[in-house]
């Protein structure tokens, strides 16, 4: 039977090969199967396995038509009677993929209107495509304690920054995403906030997002991360170019 990481490593041999129909052929079957083979290769899948599909989409456009495709048809199942939030999760990461959250912010619209307790289990997975399509008000109706949600995502970084504390250094990619991670969703809380106009509240919780950090460390770099998003990774990247050219 196909192991999905090798099928992985063949498509983008494929792919760089300029087999893309090959290619193509792999993330298929790789969106379609992979977890009956390894469900562990659940996160895989809607981020690595996604992005190479792009590449691919890039170069060879009956890829990128190949997975509009998939996200319809997933769409089109949510508003059916067989919506779930694992169906709605690999939706909008499918649209988040294509560049096209427009389509994550209109189905979120559908589904609040058919199932308005299923929407509330899903905003935290719409908020992004929300805030970029600048909809602060219903991303507000679906943020109703800002301060709640900054507590639990820090306790949530918190947590998996005490267990990653006894791991060797091969853990730091792990606890870097953590951070990047918090910052990314604490942005969006403010977003939603100085989208409304709630400025003094947006400057509380930016406040409560570092203070509720319990690392120095960390908080440095969240407060980087808030104030310049990105500018952890160019930093790394320019000391990597740096460290190649010594």
């Amino acid at each position: 039977m196909q192991q999905p990481n090798e099928v992985f490593e063949r498509a983008r041999e494929a792919r760089l090969a300029g087999r893309y129909q090959d290619a193509l052929k792999d993330h298929l079957w790789l969106h379609e199967h992979a977890l009956e083979v390894s469900p562990e290769w659940r996160g895989v899948r809607l981020s690595f396995a996604l992005r190479d599909w792009i590449y691919l989409a890039d170069a060879f456009p009956p890829a990128r038509a190949a997975l509009q495709s998939i996200r319809d048809r997933e769409s089109s199942r949510m508003l059916l009677g067989a919506a779930t939030v694992e169906r709605f999760r690999e939706v909008a990461a499918i649209n988040e993929a294509l560049r096209e959250v427009g389509a994550t912010h209109a189905l979120f619209l559908k589904l609040d209107e058919i199932d308005s307790a299923l929407a509330e289990q899903c905003a935290e997975l719409a908020m992004t495509a929300l805030v970029k399509c600048e909809d602060f008000q219903l991303a507000r109706r679906f943020l109703p304690s800002p301060s709640g949600r900054i507590q639990a995502l820090a306790a949530r970084l918190n947590d998996g920054a005490d267990a990653l504390a006894s791991q060797p250094a091969s853990a730091a990619p792990t606890l870097l995403a953590y951070v990047l991670n918090y910052a990314k969703e604490v942005r969006l809380v403010l977003a939603v906030l100085n989208g409304l106009e709630e400025k003094g509240e947006a400057d509380n919780m930016q406040k409560l997002a570092l203070d509720e950090v319990r690392s120095d460390g960390l908080r440095a770099i969240i407060q980087r991360e808030l104030e310049q998003p990105g500018s952890t990774l160019a930093a790394m990247a320019a000391q990597s170019e740096a460290d190649g050219e010594a």
